[in-house]
């Protein structure tokens, strides 16, 4: 009875939320309610679990490149995020080019961010204003990102410490 569910679900709300996208590449599938607002594009073979949120506010736009699998987690954009290919997105992790709101009636400060190829997002993690991560990189659970991500390194902890590096990405 459960794969009749969410066969049923896929059926009925993918097509109901490619209308929400701006644009949207073949085979999206969406299992479960998520949030679009604003200039959300996706690309092929895209997989969005509920609970994921693609929030593009003002002037902000939102790429998600191609085989990317979004499992629960948040963009919230207000000038430019972009991930590339091969992406595994956490559930809860957060992706911010912005902070919100600015201090001192200053302006909040908008920084665009940009994830490489071939990218693990962990859990909880928290990437934030201005970050590139390289491709081939691991970003662990609940990471808080505030500086570039070299490609193939991992990081982890609290203030995202690079661990070790990878050997990169290999097709066999």
């Amino acid at each position: 009875m459960e794969a009749i569910k969410s066969g049923f679900h896929n059926r009925i709300l993918t097509p109901y939320y490619r209308r929400r996208f701006y644009q949207f590449g073949e085979h999206l599938s969406v299992r479960g309610r998520i949030v679009v607002k604003g200039k959300v594009t996706i690309g092929e073979s895209v997989l969005i679990e509920g609970g994921s949120q693609f929030l593009a506010w003002k002037n902000g736009e939102i790429k998600v490149g191609d085989h990317v699998f979004f499992n629960g987690g948040v963009i919230t954009s207000t000038l430019s995020v972009e991930l590339g290919n091969n992406i595994v997105v956490s559930a809860h992790a957060l992706i911010i080019d912005h902070n919100g709101y600015g201090l001192d009636g200053n302006p909040p400060v908008e920084k665009p961010v940009k994830i490489g190829n071939h990218v693990w997002i962990g859990m909880r993690a928290i990437i934030l204003k201005g970050v590139a991560v390289g491709d081939n990189s691991v970003i662990g659970a609940a990471a808080v990102v505030t500086k570039d991500v070299e490609p193939n390194t991992i990081v982890a902890s609290n203030s995202a410490k690079k661990i070790r590096e990878t050997s990169g990405f290999t097709l066999e």
